[in-house]
């Protein structure tokens, strides 16, 4: 039997449970009746044709249903996609319309629509596959029993949508043997023994972040409770995640940088909570800004937390999830360097005694070492050759995590085998004392004079202006014929009610003092009108596409 099938089996023997916080109102429920649903739900997917290969599509929120119907699809022998739901501002008839596209590309899927999209169902039917609400999967009992899968290693089991921030998604295939190695990797190196017990996470099953760290990871350690809330109860009250950890003595949690921030802020007008039962506090899925992370320190001081917990990571969907993850009990380190010479692609030490002079600094956050069973280089991504310590390049990963192609993409195991089975992750660092250190992405360096200007630092220093809505900055470069250099620099800022005018000029001035440079356009925006993936990354290709002036 795969790992993860066993792992469901050891699971459904222990006391352990799952609580679903909403929108099933704190319903607790042990993995053992989990275990015995799924299997009766996984013996209807079989008549219906789900086997080893054939993919099932998931878009529910998080609830008993969706999780029961999740391990129904390994059960019975399919590969699982958890479909990401649509924000708040995004156009619902464009949004169903790609969904229904990015489903044909998975194959002939069965898709199961649950609360609360099920009046979707016929907008997302007449493709490849067949699309039925998700109780109608769940409710049935079948008049056959459920027969185990034969399964290999190799054999699907997360066709993983990608979240293309910086292009057109792809769809990660992530295998059964991927998965048991990631997860057993993250295991070893959060010495998950002496810190599991109560894992809570908000995140969307749609990320692999949510679906493996939040749900697979405490179901295969069998001895952890999972809670499971609802992103749109997050998004509704995104006070709820930590008032629900003093309250349920939670020990592990997990969050993008982001939700750090509004936590921060939550924390400060808040009543006071008992943040003191966290073993560790994950953060990664994005870029992490160390101001954030001083700012969640100091705010989450007050209420007990220990900064030690705090645990930056770095991973991406090829890799399964996990890639780097710093020392648990270490708490958050930084790297600073010269920012002038980071540009010119060397990451320049500047030590604490001279980060005060006139030099221009840049803070990084220290990610860790690779997981066991992964390897971290990084590459000239031009000349290809491996670069030292302090040598900017693109991050490439390889291990047994790691995807051995796209879905339906022959031409990218190739590429694969070409490099030797190193992944090209399109990310920018360096490693320091082999930790690896994340500067920005490679499509989304903007070169102004032969300088690189990484769009982080352009966003953060824009956010400082006031009236502008900081998440919701997007810089991006963008084509001028004619001019010397060729690319401009362009800032996308949405606002609720600050000046236009004042507003650039605020934006314009923090960016000229924090980098030295002048943006050749500043947009000011309505609240929604930066393009962002379902997950809430930032797409600065999309808006270069939109708002190229």
């Amino acid at each position: 039997m795969v790992y993860l099938l066993d792992r469901m089996r050891r699971a459904s023997a222990g006391p352990n449970t799952v609580t679903f916080l909403a929108p099933d109102h704190g319903q607790r429920v042990g993995w053992a009746e989990l275990y015995s649903d799924a299997r009766r739900v996984a013996a209807g997917l079989q008549s219906r044709g789900v086997g080893p290969g054939r993919p099932v599509v998931i878009l529910a929120d998080t609830s008993r249903e969706t999780i029961t119907a999740a391990m129904a699809a390994w059960l019975a022998g399919g590969s699982l996609t958890m479909a990401p739901t649509p924000a708040r501002t995004v156009d619902l008839a464009r949004y169903l319309a790609d969904t229904r596209d990015r489903f044909d590309s998975l194959g002939e899927p069965l898709v199961l629509v649950g609360a609360p999209w099920v009046d979707a169902v016929p907008a997302l039917s007449g493709g490849a596959g067949r699309v039925i609400p998700l109780t109608e999967a769940v409710g049935t009992t079948p008049a056959v029993p459920w027969r185990p899968p034969m399964l290999t290693a190799d054999d699907p089991a997360i066709l993983q949508l990608t979240s293309g921030t910086t292009g057109a998604p792809k769809i990660a295939r992530i295998s059964h043997g991927n998965l048991a190695a990631n997860v057993e990797g993250i295991r070893v190196a959060t010495s998950h023994e002496a810190v599991h017990g109560r894992m809570l996470s908000w995140l969307p099953l749609s990320h692999d972040m949510g679906l493996i760290g939040g749900f697979i990871l405490p179901m295969a350690c069998g001895r952890c409770d999972a809670l499971l809330s609802s992103p749109t109860e997050y998004l509704a009250r995104p006070a709820s995640w930590m008032q629900l950890i003093s309250h349920h003595h939670v020990t592990n949690t997990v969050g993008p940088g982001s939700a750090y921030a509004v936590a921060a802020r939550l924390l400060r007008a808040g009543p006071r909570l008992d943040l003191s039962c966290l073993a560790y506090a994950l953060c990664g899925g994005e870029p992490i800004d160390p101001a954030v992370v001083d700012d969640f320190l100091d705010a989450a001081g007050g209420h007990g937390f220990h900064p030690a917990a705090f645990m930056p990571a770095y991973g991406l969907a090829e890799a399964t999830v996990a890639v780097t993850f710093s020392a648990v009990g270490r708490g958050a380190r930084y790297d600073t360097v010269d920012a002038d010479a980071l540009a010119a692609g060397a990451a320049r030490f500047v030590p604490p005694e001279h980060a005060d002079t006139a030099v221009r600094t840049r803070r990084l956050a220290l990610l860790g070492e690779p997981i066991p069973g992964l390897s971290v280089r990084v590459a000239d991504p031009d000349a290809g050759g491996v670069l030292p310590e302090r040598k900017v390049g693109e991050v490439q990963v390889r291990g047994t995590s790691v995807a051995a192609s796209y879905h339906d993409d022959p031409e990218s195991a190739a590429a694969l085998r070409a490099r030797d089975g190193w992944l090209a992750t399109g990310d920018l660092g360096y490693l320091t004392g082999g930790e690896l250190v994340v500067c920005g992405r490679r499509k989304d360096v903007i070169i102004l004079g032969g300088r690189n200007i990484y769009p982080e630092e352009v966003e953060r220093a824009a956010a400082r202006a006031d009236g502008a809505r900081a998440g919701n900055i997007v810089a991006f470069g963008y084509p001028r014929p004619g001019h010397l250099g060729g690319e401009g620099l362009a800032v996308a800022v949405e606002t609720r009610e600050a000046d236009p005018e004042a507003l650039k000029s605020a934006v314009t001035e923090e960016i000229r003092a924090a980098l030295g440079v002048t943006p050749h356009a500043v947009l000011v925006l309505d609240p929604g009108s930066v393009p962002k993936t379902p997950s809430g990354k930032l797409q600065r290709a999309e808006a270069r596409r939109r708002f190229t002036p």
